[in-house]
């Protein structure tokens, strides 16, 4: 007699099928790109006029040349904030433009 097989969790179900059929980078990419302005506050998501991600590198378009400046010298400590808050490595960069 075959093994039944027992319930999952929905999340577990839903993360294989984001697996199986190739979506985790987009979907952590739209994850990341949600993320910014709770992650970095409202200072700093007000000055921050684009942001979206590829490859792992979450791009951020700054107002001013002096906001990108400051922003750039914390580009590793943003990196950690992200991916703590998304629990896992999922920026490997941030870069400013």
């Amino acid at each position: 007699m075959p093994a039944k097989k027992q319930p999952q969790p929905l999340g577990s179900v839903l993360s294989d099928l984001v697996d199986r059929y190739g979506y985790r980078e987009r979907f952590d990419a739209a994850r990341a790109v949600e993320a910014w302005p709770v992650v970095v506050g409202e200072a700093i998501a007000n000055v921050s006029e684009q942001v979206w991600m590829r490859h792992g590198v979450l791009h951020v378009k700054v107002r001013s040349a002096a906001w990108r400046h400051q922003l750039q010298f914390q580009r590793e400590a943003w990196r950690d904030r992200m991916n703590e808050h998304l629990g896992g490595s999922v920026v490997d960069e941030v870069v400013f433009r």
